[in-house]
Order: C-alpha cells, then structure tokens, then sequence
C-alpha cells in the first residue's frame, strides 16, 4: 500500500500565511481547506499520516489546527485587541463562535491570558460530534499575521491526555513557527 505524502508546510491564504508545525507534525491535505472563506489547516503526527514507521512523530500526542480569518482582525494596540478578545470569549456569542453545536451553554471557558503577543484560551466544548479519540477540552492561541488573525489550536486525545505545560508548550511551538515561516510573506516589507 502506497504512503500518503506527509508534507510539513502549506502556504494559505492568498499565500499570506505559511503553517509548519512542531518535529513530528506534517500537514494533512485532505482535511486542509483554502478558500474565499478562511483556511483551515490540521497537523497530525508524520508517520501516522504517512503511515510509515521511520516517519517523524511527535514527542507529544496531539491533534494541531491552524485556522486564517478573511478578514483582519480588530486592529490597534495589543493590549485593546486582548481586551476585546476577553470580552467577546466572556459573551455568549463568543462562546457559541467556540461550540461545535453554535450554543454559548455548550461551552465553558476555564482560562484566558496573553502570552507572547498571543491571546490564550482554554475551553472545553460538551457539544455532541467531537470525533472519536479525541478530548472536549483544547488550548487555543490568537494572534495576528501579515495582517490576519490566525487561530492555532491544541487538542488532546482521551487514550492520552495532554498536561498543560505540554499543551502550551506544543501551541507556543506552532505559533511561534506560523509566524517565522509567515515572516517572509510580510506585506509590510
């Protein structure tokens, strides 16, 4: 049986945005998007999608997402974009944007803060179609790119859960790769 190709950078977004993940993670084509609506980028372990064993895998078990609003986000100053962020993830609509269902009550949001330039949450999501494996909760990351807003993400599987040093540690990774990777893209230059 044919490997399939485990390719570890996409370029998204009116080739704006370039996504590489942590050692061990590579893009999976068929679940990634890029359209006049946003992209959408899932990064799963090498050697489970290339299905070979001397495929890189990651230290950590986890599922990766990176996902590129069309539209920038709120503008102005850090700290502004922060406290808009912590109010919208307090609101209802803010909640129902997280939920898989669109229902505020579906969601609880445990934590935010801003980190590195990020705006960090930690959610967990009691809707119903959570694929098989994986947890409710995730670690979700917002920050601003050429211009965009990307949302990076770290989920967890049940058969083993992720600690959260590991998880923030994974979503730092990823985001601080977006945005090296994406340097190059800068509109500004």
């Amino acid at each position: 049986m044919p490997s399939r190709a485990a390719p570890q950078v996409i370029t998204v977004a009116d080739g704006t945005i370039a996504v590489t993940g942590p050692r061990g993670f590579c893009i999976d084509p068929a679940a990634t998007r890029d359209g006049d609506d946003g992209a959408f980028v899932l990064l799963v372990s090498c050697a489970a999608l290339a299905d070979r064993p001397d495929a890189p895998a990651p230290e950590v078990d986890a599922l990766l997402t990176a996902s590129v609003a069309v539209n920038p986000g709120p503008g102005g100053r850090p700290g502004d974009r922060n406290h808009f962020l912590r109010r919208f993830f307090s609101s209802e609509e803010g909640r129902a944007a997280l939920a898989r269902d669109g229902r505020a009550d579906s969601v609880t949001v445990e934590r935010m803060e801003e980190r590195d330039g990020l705006f960090v949450l930690r959610a967990r999501d009691h809707s119903t179609g959570l694929a098989e494996g994986l947890r409710n909760d995730y670690w979700r990351a917002i920050f601003d790119v050429n211009g965009r807003i990307v949302t990076a993400s770290v989920v967890g599987f049940a058969a083993a859960p992720l600690g959260e040093a590991a998880a923030l540690a994974l979503l730092f990774d990823l985001a601080t790769r977006i945005r090296a990777a994406s340097a190059e893209f800068d509109p500004g230059d």
